[in-house]
């Protein structure tokens, strides 16, 4: 087993009388991924808030590397090497990409910043994640939204980062961007990086993490190594109740039909389409 990088032990985070954190222990280790998953206002993103600095837990100790670990703000967490992308986007969009990728370290020249070297760094770190056909020099706001957000994680692939937070990253990326990103998190993991990865998408859980922590209500409900793990084990975690508990409800009739496809299709993405939809129905 490699070393523990990051310690929760028994933190907890209440606002007023609503505890959102109930005792959430656990260890993170050098090169693993713990995927960190539960239902909305489990309290995933709150947990790593705190790890992150950007929350302060209301009970609870961390440690990073065996030190004490309790950042203030979120640029104490950067420079101990805590780092994390949000769901929201960070970025400047009237900066250029260069320019928000290395916004805390520009290269300079007499106080002058060296444009040269500031695209060169740039690209270098645009490589990472597989976007070498981005201009640094663009401004941020010419990109899509999936680009944005992969200039995003490139920002918080540094050299000294220990441990990675990813908050549902997944959630606006391209098929194309999610590869490149899953084969960039093989290899922070061969670096020794730590990775929390945070996703209601239980087919990337399965695939990229080692370690599963599931949240509910608060509380942490499962810790357990990947392994041998499936889908409807991690449902029945996040809800507390067998997944098919409701299989035998009798099924409401149906409505009139009000919208029908056949052979419905668009190049390679959706062929041959057939589905009916009915008054009253969810489909």
């Amino acid at each position: 087993m490699s070393e523990v990088v990051l310690r929760v032990d028994r933190i907890a985070k209440s606002f007023g009388a609503a505890h959102v954190l109930t005792d959430v222990s656990f260890e993170l280790h050098a090169g693993e991924v713990l995927a960190l998953t539960g239902e909305n206002g489990a309290g995933k993103s709150t947990l790593s808030k705190i790890i992150c600095g950007l929350e302060q837990p209301s009970g609870g100790a961390m440690s990073l590397a065996g030190v004490a670990h309790a950042p203030r703000s979120r640029t104490q967490a950067e420079r101990a090497g805590v780092r994390m992308v949000l769901q929201e986007l960070g970025l400047i969009p009237t900066l250029t990409v260069a320019e928000n990728l290395l916004i805390d370290r520009l290269p300079n020249r007499a106080s002058w910043v060296d444009r040269g070297a500031l695209a060169a760094q740039a690209r270098a770190q645009l490589a990472r994640v597989g976007l070498t056909q981005i201009d640094p020099m663009l401004p941020v706001s010419a990109l899509g939204i999936g680009q944005q957000q992969m200039v995003e994680i490139a920002r918080n692939l540094q050299d000294g980062t220990r441990v990675l937070i990813l908050d549902e990253p997944t959630a606006m990326l391209t098929p194309r961007e999610i590869e490149q990103l899953f084969r960039e998190i093989e290899q922070m993991k061969a670096r020794g990086v730590a990775v929390i990865y945070i996703s209601h998408r239980l087919d990337e859980v399965l695939r990229i993490a080692d370690t599963l922590a599931v949240l509910r209500d608060g509380a942490l409900v499962s810790l357990r190594p990947m392994r041998g793990v499936s889908e409807t084990d991690i449902v029945q975690a996040m809800v507390g109740h067998q997944v098919d508990d409701h299989a035998e409800r009798p099924a409401r009739p149906a409505g009139a039909a009000v919208l029908r496809a056949q052979g419905l299709g668009r190049g390679q993405a959706v062929r041959d389409l057939d589905f009916t939809l009915h008054a009253g129905e969810v489909l």
